[in-house]
C-alpha cells in the first residue's frame, strides 16, 4: 500500500480537463475540511459516540480512496470495522488515524499544487470558448469564471469590451455578452450556433 497511489490519483484527475479546475476546487475544499473532521474525530471518540465516528470515517474514507489515499482507506477502513464490531480500539490507533489523514492530505496538497504549476500558459488562463457556452448555456458558472477573470479578460478583449462585457454578464444577460464574446473566440467556435 500507499500514502497516495498516484497512478489512481491521476486517473481521477485526468479524467475530464474540461472539469479539472472544478475537480480541483472539490479536492481543495476536502483538504480543507480535514482538520474540522479531526477535531469531529476527536470529539465523537471521547464522548464514546461510535456511531457518529463510524459515519465520519466512513464519509472521509469514501472521498480520499477515490483519490487513491490507500494508506488513509486501510486504517479508516480499519477502525470502522472495529467500531461496527464493538471492539475497543485504542487512543494509539486514533492518533496513528490523523497521522496518516494528515499526511495524506499534505500529500494530496502538494500533488494538487504541482499540478496547477505544471498546467501551460495557454490552459492557464481563461478559456473563452468554455465561458462563450456556459453564456450560451445561460449557466450561472459564467458569472464565477468573469468574476475570477477580469484581469485576463482586460487582456484579451481588452479594457473597455471587458468592462461592458462583464457588465452584461453580471446583469445576466448573457445572451448579449456572448454576442460580444463571439468575435474573440477561435474561428472554429464563431459560427457555432451551440
Amino acid at each position: 500500500m500507499a500514502l497516495i497511489n498516484h497512478t489512481r490519483l491521476q486517473a481521477v484527475l485526468s479524467m475530464s480537463q474540461q472539469h479539472q479546475p472544478q475537480l480541483i476546487r472539490m479536492i481543495s475544499t476536502l483538504l480543507a475540511d480535514a482538520e474540522k473532521n479531526i477535531s469531529q474525530i476527536q470529539s465523537y471518540a471521547q464522548a464514546q459516540q461510535r456511531q457518529e465516528l463510524q459515519q465520519t470515517l466512513h464519509k472521509i474514507r469514501g472521498g480520499y480512496a477515490t483519490l487513491g489515499a490507500e494508506d488513509l482507506a486501510h486504517i479508516s477502513k480499519t477502525l470502522e470495522l472495529a467500531l461496527e464490531q464493538q471492539q475497543p480500539f485504542s487512543e494509539a490507533d486514533l492518533t496513528g488515524f490523523i497521522s496518516i489523514y494528515r499526511q495524506s492530505c499534505a500529500a494530496l496538497q502538494q500533488e494538487i499544487t504541482k499540478l496547477q504549476s505544471d498546467v501551460p500558459p495557454e490552459q492557464a488562463g481563461l478559456d473563452l470558448v468554455q465561458l462563450y457556452y456556459l453564456l450560451r448555456q445561460q449557466d450561472m458558472q459564467a458569472c464565477a469564471l468573469v468574476q475570477n477573470g477580469q484581469d485576463q479578460l482586460k487582456q484579451l478583449l481588452t479594457t473597455a469590451v471587458a468592462d461592458n462585457f462583464s457588465q452584461q454578464v453580471f446583469a445576466l444577460n448573457f445572451t448579449a455578452a456572448a454576442v460580444i464574446l463571439q468575435p474573440f473566440l477561435p474561428a472554429e467556435h464563431r459560427s457555432n450556433p451551440k
